[in-house]
């Protein structure tokens, strides 16, 4: 097969996955923010803030539980697919599950036995207690949904993923906390809605695995221990879970602690905003990862680096007109969906769109490292990254309350994904950044100008014209890149892709765009 062949074969295997991943992202995105907006539209900031920590809490002993070995069961089960070996793959998912069962319940202990001192001594919140009994609960079933998901995808069938965590997960949740919400059970129904929804996705996930995936526990195929491998490639990963997790909720903790549940309740509006701009990064990664792996277990890399800057300028070009309209309108966007109390959370939102910007330009590069197996380096760039993070939220927070805790995780954010892009052309020679970035970068600039004067000065900002403009956005931001053609070879691949998997015929939107090469 050529070159050109076998980089279309890439291409597509991601744009299929990542079709569907992308779909059920958005729908999953959705709807579990609306879930966030109803508890803090109907609970308001103080309850919104409990409910955000008790989430932090079961978040984080679910990733010291998964010990990084959910990245060990992508890695291994892919590679082993790539080379045909059944006993291999049911040996690391199984080494995984001896592991991460165990681990995930001693957590749930510490949590569930502790909460009551963790909430009076540490954040000095009594109502935080019931809230932390019940998201305990989640821990181990969180855990399992994990590493049963994580199989699933290293099969290439990200879909199952999407079921269970996007489509299932998320709608559940929303239907159960509205009912309790309703019933009048108040922050306690929503903690329980939650957990409910955490433990059905854990058995839908486990369904999904066994039944239309690799039979783990009723095939008769007999699985080769792979206890030492995993735990060798996995062990730097501990760590970096570790380090991550320090990162990810170190803001969300630290404003616990030196501030109130009120200002954690505003910034939790802020963050989950500005992470809607990376609804594009994860249902690519997932299927990304696999497919570096099987191409660097072929020795294909100039394949393995094409893939890479492709895929990268695909994020960057839907994040980055994104990132501009979110920090231009930060304050209505805030107001619209949460309401008045949240609109200090604005300059808070903005910094930290900044920081899942900087993710975008840099792209999956973490997963590229991954690929080469050299885990060590992620680890060394999420220590750093930690360590920063908790520097500056420890001086800023104090000073600059939830807008030093945005500066301080978006910087921290930023600064990992740059150390992973020096490693990653360190190691592969491995960069994304092409001449066709600055196409989609200036129409960007161009379209959302254009919509910010239409909106300021010419009809007025409100919800109805907002929904309006963004259509407007959408349609000027494409004809923007057609007459400075922004489109390659690669993204008819893609879209030829994208339309075998949904169904769709776009045929006609093609022959225009080839027009545009």
């Amino acid at each position: 097969m050529r070159d050109r062949d076998r980089l279309d074969e890439s291409l597509r295997t991601i744009a299929k996955g990542a079709g569907i991943g992308f779909a059920g992202a958005m729908f999953g995105t959705a709807v579990g923010y609306l879930s966030r907006m109803v508890i803090a539209r109907y609970l308001g900031p103080e309850d919104y803030g409990l409910i955000s920590l008790g989430f932090a809490a079961m978040m984080i002993a679910t990733t010291l539980s998964l010990m990084g070995l959910n990245s060990g069961v992508k890695r291994y089960v892919a590679y082993y697919r790539g080379k045909g070996d059944e006993r291999r793959i049911k040996g690391t998912i199984m080494s995984a599950l001896k592991i991460t069962v165990p681990m995930s319940l001693l957590f749930m202990g510490v949590v569930f036995f502790g909460a009551d001192w963790i909430s009076t001594h540490v954040f000095h919140e009594a109502n935080l207690t019931p809230v932390l009994l019940i998201f305990a609960v989640g821990i181990p079933f969180w855990t399992l949904t994990t590493i049963f998901n994580s199989g699933s995808i290293a099969f290439q069938q990200i879909k199952y993923h999407v079921y269970t965590v996007y489509i299932f997960k998320d709608s559940f949740k929303l239907i159960a906390i509205v009912c309790f919400l309703v019933a009048g059970y108040g922050v306690i129904g929503a903690a329980v809605g939650w957990i409910l929804a955490v433990v059905g996705m854990s058995v839908l996930s486990f369904y999904f695995l066994e039944k239309k995936v690799f039979p783990v526990f009723s095939g008769t195929v007999k699985s080769i221990s792979m206890d030492k491998e995993l735990f060798y490639f996995s062990f730097p990963l501990i760590f970096v879970g570790i380090l991550s997790m320090v990162t990810g909720w170190t803001d969300t903790f630290m404003l616990g602690y030196f501030c109130t549940s009120t200002e954690v309740g505003i910034y939790n509006a802020a963050l989950p905003t500005s992470k809607l701009l990376g609804v594009v990064l994860s249902p690519i990664g997932q299927i990304f990862a696999p497919v570096i792996v099987g191409l660097y277990a072929k020795n294909r890399i100039d394949e393995l680096r094409w893939t890479y800057s492709s895929v990268t300028k695909w994020i960057f070009s839907l994040v980055f007109p994104g990132f501009l309209l979110m920090v231009l309108f930060s304050e209505r966007i805030l107001i619209t969906l949460f309401g008045d109390a949240y609109v200090s959370g604005s300059i808070a939102l903005g910094i930290l769109a900044f920081g899942v910007l900087i993710t975008a330009m840099v792209g999956p590069a973490s997963l590229v490292i991954t690929a080469y197996g050299r885990t060590k380096i992620i680890m060394w760039c999420s220590f750093v990254g930690a360590l920063v993070n908790v520097l500056l939220n420890l001086f800023l927070i104090p000073v600059y309350g939830i807008n030093g805790a945005a500066i301080a995780t978006g910087f921290s954010l930023a600064l990992i994904t740059v150390l992973h892009l020096v490693f990653a052309y360190k190691i592969g020679r491995v960069q994304p950044f092409r001449w066709s970035y600055v196409k989609p970068l200036f129409a960007s600039i161009v379209a959302v100008a254009v919509v910010y004067v239409v909106v300021q000065y010419v009809i007025g900002v409100s919800v109805i014209s907002l929904v309006v403009m963004l259509f407007v956005f959408g349609l000027l931001y494409f004809i923007l890149l057609l007459l400075m053609k922004g489109f390659d070879e690669e993204d008819l691949v893609v879209m030829r892709a994208v339309d075998q998997r949904l169904g769709v015929k776009s045929d006609w939107a093609r022959k225009v765009l080839r027009r545009f090469l």
